[in-house]
């Protein structure tokens, strides 16, 4: 009974690190304070496209950037 509640509590305490982890890493960049850049590949592993959202909140982008998703984040 006890190793089954010590199993519970770590898998909870594993998800809630997910969970925190997934939110901040899926926020957008502040404005004034942060840029963020994005670069996707093709199958091969060559870059296709890519942008860079600016700390006035401007997006640039190059060849096939899709949406802004799995971009990372700097300060301004």
């Amino acid at each position: 009974m006890e190793r089954t509640n010590r199993i519970l509590r770590m898998s909870a305490a594993v998800l809630l690190l997910l969970f925190v982890v997934g939110i901040a890493s899926a926020r957008w960049p502040k404005l004034g304070e942060e840029w963020a850049e994005w670069t996707r590949y093709d199958s091969s592993g060559n870059a296709i496209g890519g942008g860079r959202i600016e700390c006035d909140g401007s997006i640039q982008t190059w060849g096939d950037a899709g949406s802004p998703v799995g971009y990372t984040i700097y300060p301004c």
